[in-house]
């Protein structure tokens, strides 16, 4: 008597996947305790946090690096992604949001909670419509991106100071958590995995793109 539960051949087996053997073949596998099925092109937690721990402790002091995130509530800069500059960079860069502006003094203070200072040498860009602005331009809400020197009292002198989106011209203009930051590496605190950047703590973690690893 012929039974309708023997095995298929080996040369009938190797169907697609829609072939009903293979297919239940594959969902018949026992995994050993502890081992997880990823997705084609996934990469395992432990093996982006093992990347994490080759990288970072080569991090410096001292070291010019550029990182993009968001801020939570407690003040932290959540890196997604970080570049490791070699050598030396000419200016600190900040692309944020404007929290607020003082028209009197000619400062501003990001979201980031950096205040930076114009005087008559910084250049001022608005929006492609409007690329020749005074600093009165400027707008809480604003997007900016500041090229500049760090002061000692930690504010920045702007050099350059571009308005990429303007509240004036776009009332509905929404803020978003979303930052730029390239300056020196301040401090490293190890043991939470966090660097100092202008005085911002930028945490660090296996969700954080490193665009070029160090060797």
């Amino acid at each position: 008597m012929r039974s309708d539960l023997r095995a298929e051949p080996a040369e009938q087996m190797d169907r697609g996947l829609t072939g009903s053997p293979r297919l239940v073949l594959l969902m018949l596998v026992i995994l050993a305790p502890g081992c997880v099925l990823l997705a084609p092109g996934s990469v395992p937690a432990q093996a982006a946090d093992s990347a994490l721990a080759e990288w970072f402790p080569r991090l410096r002091v001292g070291m010019w690096v550029k990182v993009e995130g968001g801020r939570n509530p407690e003040g932290v800069l959540e890196a997604t992604k970080i570049k490791i500059h070699d050598g030396e960079l000419d200016e600190v860069e900040i692309e944020s949001h404007v929290a607020e502006v003082d028209l009197v003094h000619t400062t501003l203070v990001t979201t980031l909670g950096v205040r930076v200072v114009a005087n008559p040498s910084t250049k001022l860009k608005g929006p492609k419509q409007q690329r020749q602005v005074s600093f009165a331009f400027l707008e809480a809400g604003d997007r900016i991106d500041v090229e500049g020197q760090l002061q000692k009292d930690g504010s920045l002198l702007a050099e350059e100071l571009d308005i990429e989106k303007s509240k004036r011209l776009r009332p509905d203009l929404e803020l978003e958590n979303k930052h730029e930051l390239a300056a020196r590496i301040e401090s490293i605190d190890a043991d939470k995995r966090r660097v100092v950047l202008l005085g911002i703590p930028v945490q660090l973690s296996e969700r954080t793109r490193n665009k070029n690893p160090l060797d």
